[in-house]
């Protein structure tokens, strides 16, 4: 891996790694704060808690990470291009592959607004000349819109780009490490891969839109995954990932996040997604909501478990339960099942599925 050093204003602009982590759990205020003002929710809740740990993501995942995607564009994307051929993503059998991965990553280009120009440039070319079709690895788009502080730039993994009566159709790409197993692989890793895929969708149509390229190239709702093979760093790749109800939570959320970068645009976290305690204090200060998500990436989790549980939120006891309460508090259904009366139709009903929890199953 080239070893050229990037500076560290560089390195925060690239702000993929928040918006992954506001995918995880959208509908919590403080997470989607943190994100927006770069503070990393392990600052919070040291300040929450000066006893809680320190949690980092394992360095074996990411070098592991790392060897995978640099086999897969190594040789001009050779064994990337093979894996998507098979799978019929192209109409011609000599796809072509562009590299817009930076120094830092392995790439050629130098920094992120290098990356980005070309990005621009190739959107341009692909509306005008109409002949590229293959693979685009790390394009990377500032986003129009100040949604991040303090600016919005994506970098996507892989776009494909086929011909359909000689318009380009653009599919963006999501890369993992983790095994393709068919209908066994899990749920909240496909989950969490759409919802990324889906913040590329729309990122992707806004540049569109703003260079004026929207009318010209047209965007697919359908994306792909490159995971691995069991057992092996050998690409599987899925195609066909709906990312129509994605794309439409990335738009209400970029329009969520553009309102907490506006309101307190002066704020945004260091490098280290650390801050003054006011910045701290804010993100703190921010609505929570637990869901099961929390349990694999957040550093408040256990906090915010604590309060669920206090204040007798479902969620407390899974996401599925939080459904079945249907707003109801577990307080209330304890109340209930002890023999209160019910005070509306929404105690009723609980107690009708308490009673015959197979109603309606067919």
């Amino acid at each position: 891996m080239n070893p050229v050093p990037v500076p560290l204003p560089a390195n925060r602009r690239d702000t993929r790694r928040r918006f992954e982590q506001w995918v995880k759990h959208p509908g919590c205020g403080a997470n989607l704060v943190s994100a927006v003002h770069n503070v990393k929710m392990g600052a919070v809740a040291r300040r929450e808690n000066p006893a809680a740990p320190k949690e980092g993501q394992s360095v074996f995942a990411l070098a592991r990470g790392r060897r995978f995607e640099a086999g897969l564009v190594a040789k001009e994307g050779e064994r990337l291009l093979r894996a998507m051929s098979a799978r019929q993503m192209f109409g011609r059998p000599d796809p072509q592959f562009l590299d817009f991965r930076i120094s830092v990553n392995g790439g050629p280009l130098a920094d992120i607004d290098d990356a980005i120009a070309h990005t621009e440039n190739f959107l341009q070319e692909l509306a005008r000349d109409r002949s590229f079709e293959g693979v685009v690895s790390s394009a990377t788009l500032r986003i129009p819109k100040g949604v991040m502080l303090p600016e919005a730039t994506l970098i996507i993994d892989a776009l494909s780009v086929r011909l359909d009566e000689d318009r380009p159709v653009i599919s963006v790409g999501e890369i993992k490490t983790y095994a393709d197993r068919g209908g066994h692989t899990s749920k909240s890793d496909l989950a969490h891969a759409r919802a990324q895929m889906g913040l590329y969708v729309h990122a992707l149509a806004m540049v569109l839109e703003q260079q004026g390229l929207a009318d010209h190239v047209e965007l697919s709702l359908q994306g792909f995954l490159v995971l691995t093979h069991p057992g092996s760093n050998n690409p599987a790749v899925r195609v066909g990932e709906d990312l129509r109800f994605q794309a439409e939570r990335a738009r209400k959320g970029f329009e969520l996040m553009e309102a907490a970068a506006r309101d307190m645009s002066d704020l945004v976290g260091d490098d280290e997604g650390e801050g003054p305690t006011s910045l701290l204090d804010m993100v703190l200060a921010a609505p929570t909501s637990f869901a099961d998500a929390c349990l694999s990436f957040c550093e408040r989790a256990s906090a915010c478990y604590a309060k669920a549980v206090a204040n007798g939120d479902g969620a407390a006891l899974g996401d599925d339960v939080d459904r079945f309460l249907n707003g109801l508090s577990t307080h209330r259904a304890d109340e209930l099942l002890a023999g209160a009366k019910a005070r509306n139709e929404i105690e009723r009903d609980f107690l009708r599925r308490m009673k015959n929890p197979l109603e309606g199953a067919s």
